[in-house]
């Protein structure tokens, strides 16, 4: 699947993670595996449902582009945290990536409202992740 491309590319420093400042509510590392997971299936089953529906090729240019800087984004997330180890560009990836998520739940609902509904999770995920990241930088400035 082409969003796991990141972990393959830039795999986790976890040695390097474990050692950062945290906040008392970060979730265990092990659970970011397993919510990635899941949330990788439910954006792949949303493209898949409104390429049933109505074919990319008819969606509008903004949803295409949308989508294509939600998957740059989300790809890159791993780049500035783990390889550069840039916890400031990585929380403002995060941060795209969570608008874009948001945008992308809007721009999905003429096509299909259960594709839509199926990435209020990542949505909500990555709005987590951001103030997560945001907190990471300043607590490791």
């Amino acid at each position: 699947m082409l969003f796991s491309l990141s972990g393959i590319l830039f795999p986790i420093d976890l040695k390097w993670y474990s050692k950062l400042k945290k906040p008392v509510w970060t979730p265990p590392s092990k659970l970011f595996g397993i919510v990635w997971g899941v949330l990788y299936v439910l954006i792949a089953l949303s493209l898949s449902i409104v390429q049933y529906k109505v074919g990319l090729k008819n969606t509008s240019v903004t949803y295409l582009i949308i989508w294509i800087i939600n998957y740059i984004s989300n790809q890159a997330f791993s780049y500035f945290q783990f390889k550069l180890k840039r916890l400031d560009l990585a929380a403002l990836d995060c941060l795209i990536v969570a608008v874009t998520a948001v945008l992308l739940i809007i721009l999905t609902i003429p096509y299909s409202m259960l594709a839509a509904v199926l990435l209020i999770p990542y949505a909500v995920w990555t709005i987590f992740a951001t103030y997560l990241s945001f907190n990471l930088y300043y607590l490791n400035k």
